[in-house]
């Protein structure tokens, strides 16, 4: 018998083999096949497997799952006290709009709060906010965190930073070698050194990505987002093109600052 399921999660093609492998292997099927395009999984079988049985084991192959059991329990509630006590359907809608974008982004809205937070923390000793000194910690402190996530898999990193990223498109290496040279970027703005060719690469490479970015949102193209690493499956958004804007332009201020 054929059953099919929706399943969320997938950005990429290693997404679709990694789920049609670990169905065929987990479960007692003749085939399982996956269609990136329309986020479907076919399963052949003799067995009916509930959604939920098939959800567990989507589950324990990555941040994946069925469609209609996307768990959203922990916002669930509020969301129901606002549609039954809004007056305006309109504002509830855009509040559950705005909370579901947010937990759909919660890692990059956590990474990016932490680097945030800790630059802003740094300027308390002194008791004076400064600009140019806050913004070396903030660019020191967003590179090293997310070099960090990225050299817990520089493989699976590069293979997606591949498909959208100029420069790694055309020149070899640069897609292993980026986490290490990230890294790099990080220790120069904190420890202040280099900051002008540190500023430059930065322009350089954000430019590069932004570039990626933009053609893959434009083609609607499901991408999984390398500036979380392989081991956060988050796909490309507008989120992600904003964080690349800032850093562009915290890297011309700094370019300017320092000629």
């Amino acid at each position: 018998m054929e059953n099919i399921y929706q399943v969320r999660g997938m950005t990429c093609q290693d997404c679709a083999d990694t789920i049609e492998a670990g169905i065929t292997s987990s479960l007692k099927v003749k085939s399982a096949t996956v269609i990136l395009e329309k986020s479907q999984l076919t399963i052949i079988s003799d067995f009916s497997y509930d959604e939920s049985s098939v959800d567990t084991v989507l589950g324990s192959l990555g941040n994946y799952g069925v469609a209609s059991l996307a768990d959203h329990s922990q916002f669930q509630i509020p969301l129901n006290n606002i549609s039954s006590t809004t007056s305006n359907p309109k504002a509830g809608s855009l509040v559950s709009t705005i909370i579901e974008y947010f937990f759909s982004k919660k890692p990059i809205f956590i990474a990016l709060s932490i680097v945030i937070i800790t630059s802003f923390s740094l300027q308390l000793p002194s008791g004076n906010f400064d600009l140019n000194s806050w913004m070396m910690d903030y660019m020191g402190i967003f590179f090293v965190l997310f070099s960090f996530l990225k050299l817990l898999n520089v493989t699976g990193f590069s293979n997606t930073f591949k498909e959208y990223d100029i420069i790694a498109k055309y020149i070899p290496f640069f897609a292993i070698g980026y986490p290490f040279i990230e890294l790099g970027l990080g220790l120069a703005f904190l420890s202040e050194t280099f900051l002008f060719v540190a500023a430059s690469g930065t322009l350089l490479f954000m430019i590069s990505q932004s570039i990626g970015v933009v053609n893959s949102l434009r083609h609607s193209k499901q991408i999984q987002c390398a500036c979380m690493g392989s081991t956060v499956n988050l796909s490309i958004s507008s989120l992600t093109l904003f964080e690349n804007l800032v850093m562009i332009v915290m890297s011309i201020y700094m370019i300017v600052y320092f000629l």
